[in-house]
């Protein structure tokens, strides 16, 4: 008899996967990096290593289902690397940066918040939406886009094409909103931290937010767009805190009788929120280390965000999205209407 061979184990290794997300990701980002250092108009371009990497994850999607190999590292991303990219953004909210513009910001945030997901959830049940869409849509057009779907579609179970159609429309009108609002919003309001109250409010992503009221003071060669842009969506972004919860409650807590638990990687959010609030407090959120930390968290938060996002598109193809209709997108549209109408009304009449 001859020696028995070594037995290799059976067991799927995540790494195929995750370098081909990974790669995505560093692409996305290696782009992003040069057209915000390009000439011209190139930096006021709303691109994002998330929207990037999403297009390039669409166009690897059909030879993802001839690599099955890749599943584990691609379920991996859409799984644990999301929802870590989601409680890391919690180190972003400091709550004496909140504090500086919360009076003014606080009550449109509320009012923005309601309007969206007023006007989505009526219109979804109008155009007879899924549940799961409605709810991944309503949350991504009234909180935080594509960071409030990557929270609640695990939490209700949604399917990946109602994710990745859920963030393609988020995306789009995100980015409509990103290149549109900087050149409109001067025509209702003139001054530059009103314009940022409602970036902030009714703008969907962070990224999308931050470029569109960067480019405001570009164009108009003014100040106080960007922090005041910044403050209220962070004060946005914490709705996530609430509303992710109970979403998941009345979406499948409801639907099936049993109960949902709270979702651990909220709390995780929520612990960061405190430690960066506390850091605050004590008056070391200017060490340099500390905001070498911040920087560095920031940055893996948005790469894994691009590597979950890449491996959600790659799990669908584009026609895969057609059952799904035009109807959810035409309700994402109206509300995204209807939440600039609510936040730049409230803010004109406060200036008036």
């Amino acid at each position: 008899m001859g020696a028995d061979r070594p037995r290799t184990s059976s067991m799927p290794t995540p790494w195929p996967g995750l370098m081909v997300v990974a790669a995505i990701a560093g692409v996305g980002w290696a782009a992003a990096a040069l057209l915000q250092r390009g000439p011209g108009p190139l930096p006021s371009l709303p691109a994002s290593p998330m929207v990037l990497a999403i297009m390039l994850g669409l166009g690897l999607a059909d030879q993802a289902r001839q690599k099955p190999h890749w599943n584990p590292g691609l379920d991996l991303a859409r799984g644990l690397l999301l929802k870590t990219a989601v409680a890391l953004i919690g180190l972003r909210l400091s709550l004496g940066e909140v504090w500086l513009l919360g009076g003014q910001a606080l009550p449109l945030v509320v009012i923005a918040i309601a309007v969206g997901l007023a006007v989505s959830l009526g219109l979804y049940r109008l155009l007879a939406t899924p549940v799961r869409l409605a709810g991944l849509l309503a949350v991504g057009t009234a909180i935080c886009g594509a960071s409030a779907i990557a929270a609640l579609a695990p939490a209700i179970r949604a399917s990946h094409a109602e994710t990745c159609y859920a963030i393609a429309c988020i995306a789009l009108f995100g980015l409509v909103a990103t290149l549109a609002y900087p050149l409109l919003l001067p025509l209702w309001l003139s001054d530059p931290a009103q314009v940022g109250l409602v970036i902030g409010s009714a703008i969907h992503d962070t990224a999308q937010v931050t470029a569109a009221a960067s480019a405001h003071e570009q164009i108009w060669t003014l100040s106080g767009t960007l922090d005041a842009a910044t403050v209220t969506k962070l004060l946005r972004n914490s709705a996530m805190i609430v509303v992710i919860p109970v979403a998941a409650w009345l979406i499948v807590g409801r639907q099936r009788g049993q109960r949902v638990p709270f979702p651990r990687f909220i709390l995780a959010f929520l612990a960061l929120a405190g430690l960066r609030s506390l850091i605050d407090a004590l008056g070391a959120g200017d060490a340099a280390l500390w905001r070498i930390a911040l920087q560095a968290a920031d940055e893996l938060s948005q790469f894994l965000f691009a590597m979950a996002m890449a491996a959600l598109a790659m799990a669908i193809r584009p026609r895969d999205l057609k059952p799904l209709g035009w109807r959810p997108a035409l309700g994402a549209g109206v509300a995204a209407v209807a939440m600039l109408a609510a936040s730049g009304g409230w803010v004109a009449q406060r200036v008036g």
